[in-house]
């Protein structure tokens, strides 16, 4: 009986991100539902004062003036998104642990989407997060191209270590 390929670290580890962020993805999706019917700006006031930020701070007063526009609609479509978002997620996540090559095209394409609205974020005002974000998904972009391509019947020289 032949033995299965052994997985590559690295797509083992892009699949645990991809699945972690579909278990955060369902947990915001679910949180969205528990604020239907419910005063946001009072949740907010609350976590506010726990907190002891300044109520005048100029970003907390614009958090306060945008909370008013969150209706019970508004909730629902946040919750519907997230939830596709996170079937994403875990689709392209478990696709990565069973070694189908139909998740790394995925993987590809979907962490490639981000990277213009990330170039366009750092232009605009960079920071050491955003360029790390940059850093990191270019990385496994590349990264799961390098193994597509080596996978073809291109021959490409396997990388150094």
């Amino acid at each position: 009986m032949s033995q299965p390929p052994s997985r590559p670290l690295g797509i083992f580890l892009i699949a645990l991100f991809k699945l972690i962020k579909g278990a955060l993805f369902v947990a915001l999706a679910i949180s969205a539902l528990k604020l239907l019917d419910r005063d946001i700006a009072d949740i907010f006031w609350v976590w506010i004062t726990r907190l002891h930020i300044d109520i005048e701070n100029r970003f907390v007063q614009d958090i306060f003036m945008r909370l008013d526009l969150i209706d019970n609609r508004l909730l629902k479509e946040i919750s519907a998104a997230t939830f596709f978002m996170a079937g994403l997620f875990f689709t392209e996540g478990l696709g990565l642990l069973f070694q189908k090559r139909w998740a790394e095209y995925m993987a590809v394409f979907e962490t490639g989407l981000f990277i213009p609205l990330e170039i366009f974020e750092l232009v605009r005002h960079a920071t050491a997060t955003k360029v790390s974000l940059l850093f990191i998904n270019a990385v496994v972009v590349f990264y799961l191209l390098y193994l597509l391509i080596r996978k073809s019947s291109v021959k490409v020289p396997p990388l150094p270590g």
